[in-house]
């Protein structure tokens, strides 16, 4: 009865939110319009606008303009653009990993004290995301989840091939043993972008560090023994893997949805668009186990722009988003796994109705979730690693000469404290 409910709410919030949850212009009496800049999919960006309609109900005269970008790269480019320009975004979702660039630039307005007057208590969230998003002993931004890294299977493909449904037990050689067999049975195995978010839990499962020291990073530590045994495990899986003009042809994410790829490591971001598509029988596993368990963070955040001149509205909304009622629309859309510890143990997102039916993989992969730095430049040495690691993988280049260069071309940017 509960799951039935929860989903008439979410259908009608939906519905709703369609008709007026894009709006722009002028407030209503007594109410305020702020700006929300995000991205995603199509899929993702509707469980959004089922956000802002439900705030905007429970909220009369409020107004929320949802302005949506597809990808990524531009999100954060319009927002450099934009706030260059002195017109930001009252409020804007940035993973945490992004975040330390805008801080250097004195573009916030620190969230926690405006949270906490609408009674938002980081002490009910978990505190690896707040940890995250707290720069220089500061709240700066409000996470709305805890995703983590995980692996998507096809149990089409699974079945097909007579291989067993991965155990949360299972190692890095039963991983690459699933991934190879289901090679050989068509199509591709895994499906594993070259990233440094990627490699890292690896590298941790390993025993290695990423950094010399995530509070304050002066180099990259992807060349010890420990690093370079998990590099070497992940590209030994090459041969599972779509090869470069594959990928190029059509992406990781599509592969899996049409029954090319048998497994995809991601976040909770797919869900929604996995969901949408006809006949996908689909559901996760826990990243395999090397020397020890790890997990790598991923989590967002609700950010609000220091030239903002309706900040106590965009606290309004932010501490709704994260509040029981919004975290448990989000959940019921497949988008996060809620930050709120309450909404996170709840129907809404362990719903076992709905794929994924593991979800509750990703609330028990927490305790050994681990982070990146934070640091304003970081964005640009995760762009190093990519390239250098897409190199490796795909044109076959050393794998020494490409850790001599990450760490050459890292060193400056993480010297640069911004």
């Amino acid at each position: 009865m509960i799951r039935a409910v929860a989903a008439c709410v979410l259908a009608a919030t939906l519905s709703m939110a369609a008709c007026g949850g894009d709006s722009g212009g002028d407030s209503g009496a007594g109410g305020t319009t702020i700006r929300l800049q995000i991205s995603g999919e199509p899929e993702e960006i509707a469980v959004y606008r089922a956000l802002v309609g439900a705030y905007e109900k429970s909220h009369p005269g409020s107004r929320v303009r949802l302005d949506a970008v597809a990808k990524k790269a531009d999100h954060l480019a319009r927002l450099t653009t934009s706030f260059a320009a002195g017109s930001p975004p009252d409020v804007f979702l940035v993973n945490y990993r992004e975040y330390a660039q805008f801080v250097a630039r004195r573009a916030l307005s620190p969230v926690g004290p405006g949270l906490a007057s609408h009674g938002v208590r980081t002490a009910d969230y978990y505190p690896q995301p707040i940890e995250a998003f707290t720069y220089r002993g500061v709240l700066q931004c409000m996470p709305q989840n805890i995703s983590s890294l995980v692996v998507y299977y096809n149990l089409d493909l699974l079945r097909r091939a007579d291989v067993p449904v991965p155990k949360a037990s299972w190692t890095w050689d039963d991983f690459a043993r699933t991934a190879k067999t289901l090679t050989r049975a068509g199509g591709h195995g895994v499906g594993i972008e070259p990233s440094l978010v990627r490699a890292a839990p690896f590298v941790w499962g390993a025993g290695g560090e990423v950094v010399d020291d995530t509070g304050a990073p002066t180099r990259l530590t992807l060349d010890t023994p420990q690093a370079r045994r998990a590099l070497d495990f992940l590209l030994s899986l090459a041969p599972a893997m779509p090869g470069e003009k594959e990928v190029a042809a059509q992406d990781l994410e599509t592969r899996f949805t049409t029954g090319k790829l048998a497994m995809l490591l991601s976040s909770r971001r797919e869900t929604p668009a996995f969901r949408e598509v006809p006949g996908l029988d689909f559901d996760v596993a826990p990243l395999p186990t090397g020397a020890e368990p790890a997990g790598i963070l991923h989590s967002d955040g609700y950010c609000v722009a220091a030239k903002s001149r309706r900040r106590e509205a965009a606290a309004r909304f932010i501490a709704f988003a994260v509040g029981h009622q919004g975290q448990t629309l989000t959940a019921l859309g497949g988008r996060t796994v809620p930050s709120l510890v309450s909404v996170a143990k709840s129907g809404a997102f362990l719903d076992s109705s709905r794929p994924p039916r593991s979800s509750q993989v990703f609330l028990d992969g927490i305790p050994s979730i681990r982070r990146t730095p934070v640091h304003p430049r970081w964005p640009e040495v995760e762009d190093v690693v990519a390239a250098e690691l897409t190199r490796v993988l795909h044109d076959g280049a050393p794998l020494d000469q490409a850790l001599t260069r990450i760490d050459e071309r890292t060193r400056p940017l993480l010297a640069d404290g911004g």
